[in-house]
């Protein structure tokens, strides 16, 4: 089996539910040449390394897949170059087979309860050195004043 990579870059000023759409379409599109899809996701915004069609930077999207009928690719790769949304594409032949992608949205997500952990650690630090200032400050009130008396020279 063979496997192939194809890489496309999309107008950037696309909104996600655009995207989203496009990227359904195209893999829609893939599957007809009877090709498997194995990775299909958007890398994100990114910066051109120069212009294209005027514009500077560009959403780019992976896709991983097994080959199909070679006839029918010929016509997919018409339609990315038809695609008036799609500003670049490049398919490349992998050596090995790719790995299934999972996205780290979880351990993006236990960062965010972590770090809001680490905040209420912190705030509760800052409450409890408050605290301790006060407790300080009361009990420093609370000695009396010493006042000395000076005649002469000679404390009294």
């Amino acid at each position: 089996m063979r496997y192939y990579e194809t890489i496309y870059i999309v107008d950037p000023n696309l909104e996600n539910q655009v995207l989203e759409s496009l990227k359904t379409e195209v893999g829609q599109q893939l599957e007809k040449t009877g090709s498997k899809l194995i990775n299909h996701r958007v890398w994100g915004k990114k910066r051109l390394a120069y212009p294209i069609n005027k514009q500077k930077y560009g959403t780019f999207v992976l896709m991983q897949f097994e080959e199909g009928d070679q006839v029918k690719m010929v016509e997919f790769m018409t339609l990315m170059k038809l695609n008036n949304s799609i500003i670049r594409h490049m398919t490349v032949t992998l050596d090995s087979k790719p790995e299934v992608h999972v996205e780290e949205v979880k351990k993006e997500e236990s960062s965010k309860s972590n770090d809001t952990e680490l905040k209420k650690d912190v705030s509760e630090t800052k409450e409890e050195k408050n605290k301790k200032v006060e407790k300080e400050n009361s009990t420093k009130e609370k000695e009396p004043l010493k006042v000395e008396k000076v005649v002469s020279g000679e404390v009294k």
